[in-house]
């Protein structure tokens, strides 16, 4: 589906299929999955251990298990790399990276076909993005704030497993650029490396209905 919006140093991996190579989620794993009551939860997360065995095995850590921190519900990545994992319609893309070649990594994943209420730019947005929100027209706004919600997603999920710092929506300001598929970020916190508005750079592409949002650092 989507390709690597990352550089070759993360590996990436996105679909809904699973992969051709004979990849299973461990008994570690299988543990896990078993205890969710929802069946369709059950099988997101097998999936998305699946491809994150492909994503791991750029790196020979295909046979590393993956196990998930039951308070933040983040997945536990072998010590060397930070990754990250989203699901949506369906989808799951996953991206690695080494610990010695990056700070972090996020991505996440939303539809466009499921209609978004524009309320929620209250609970989203900083009064800027609000402002700028409100200026465009309706469908172009929606499909603006589904990007910026998208884009804080992985912004946090790049940022916390390395900070350790909880980050709320309002804590980072989202400028994009539709010319070249990207965004700029400020965060209005302290966190490890990353100082109060401080501007860092992320990527967003379009395709079948999907938004797929990319960062690392």
């Amino acid at each position: 589906m989507f390709s690597s919006p990352f550089p070759e140093f993360i590996s990436f991996y996105c679909g809904k299929n699973l992969p051709e190579k004979d990849f299973r989620i461990l008994p570690e794993e299988q543990v896990i999955a078993e205890s969710f009551g929802s069946q369709k939860r059950r099988a997101e997360f097998m999936k998305g251990r699946v491809y994150a065995h492909e994503a791991l095995s750029k790196f020979g850590l295909e046979s590393e298990p993956i196990l998930r921190n039951p308070k933040t519900r983040e997945p536990c990545w072998p010590n060397s790399v930070w990754g990250s994992i989203t699901h949506s319609s369906g989808f799951v893309a996953v991206a690695v990276g080494l610990k010695k070649e990056i700070n972090g990594v996020g991505i996440d994943l939303e539809s466009l076909s499921k209609s978004l209420n524009f309320e929620i730019r209250r609970h989203v947005c900083v009064d800027s993005e609000i402002k700028w929100l409100e200026s465009l027209p309706p469908k172009q706004a929606n499909r603006a704030l589904c990007i910026i919600f998208s884009a804080k997603e992985s912004i946090f999920k790049c940022l916390y497993p390395s900070s350790k710092t909880y980050l709320n929506f309002k804590d980072a300001e989202v400028l994009l650029n539709e010319t070249e598929n990207k965004f700029s970020f400020t965060i209005f916190k302290s966190i490890g490396k990353i100082q109060h508005r401080f501007p860092l750079y992320g990527s967003f592409t379009e395709m079948n209905k999907m938004i797929l949002t990319s960062v690392f650092v």
